[in-house]
């Protein structure tokens, strides 16, 4: 009887040393992994192309207000100079400017001379907001040499991407937010705000920023994108 006790008792202390810490623990753990192996420090860049997009824009700033989240806005110079109040509430909320053309051309299919025009014309309206632009995407992703060139000769960054929701299509919410749940940091990720019905996007954002937020991970400007400190 007494060798059965010494067992049970043995196996009692296996258990408990194999029980799960409390989740507030698990939490705390995540986000010391986080910051500890990441060079990113936690930051997931979300970008938006096409806009300013009138209710889409408002619907996503205050999704991105409410999870504290900062983002880059790729903005077409010819839908900008329609709403300047949004280009403007998004640089009051704290976000980035990037230049997305004038009115989202295939740069690729363009002379340098017509290349030069799509990026300046868009720089300087966007500027006369007081934005600091830093960076371009070229639409569709298409570039070249010589849109490379162009770009460098504005003075700008090409910014691509490498996590793409496809939100253009409107695959559904769920494919969206599978995507932006499978981002890590360092991942830049690309939606549109602009371009016609947004609300799949919305609602993605809304459903998978708080997950994010809860494996320790936060938003910010990609830094070709960030203002000069």
């Amino acid at each position: 009887m007494k060798h059965l006790r010494l067992i049970v008792t043995a196996a009692a202390a296996i258990i408990g040393s194999l029980l799960v810490v409390t989740p507030a623990n698990a939490q705390e753990t995540v986000q010391e992994t986080v910051q500890a192996d990441d060079p990113w420090n936690g930051t997931i860049f979300l970008t938006f192309d096409d806009g300013p997009g009138g209710a889409n824009t408002d619907q996503i700033l205050e999704v991105l207000a409410a999870n504290n989240a900062k983002a880059t806005f790729f903005m077409i110079g010819q839908n900008a100079q329609r709403d300047p109040a949004r280009v403007q509430a998004v640089l009051d909320a704290g976000h980035a400017l990037g230049n997305h053309t004038w009115d989202h051309p295939d740069m690729t299919t363009l002379t340098r001379a017509q290349m030069d025009s799509q990026i300046g014309r868009s720089q300087t309206l966007l500027e006369s907001h007081g934005a600091e632009v830093n960076c371009f995407r070229p639409p569709y992703g298409a570039y070249n040499s010589t849109v490379d060139a162009a770009t460098t000769a504005a003075g700008l960054k090409r910014q691509m991407w490498n996590e793409d929701t496809r939100d253009w299509a409107r695959p559904g919410v769920d494919a969206i937010v599978n995507v932006l749940l499978g981002a890590t940091p360092g991942d830049v990720v690309l939606m549109h705000d602009g371009g016609g019905d947004r609300s799949q996007t919305v609602a993605a954002l809304e459903i998978a920023l708080p997950q994010l937020i809860e494996k320790g991970y936060n938003f910010g400007i990609t830094p070709k994108c960030s203002p000069t400190p």
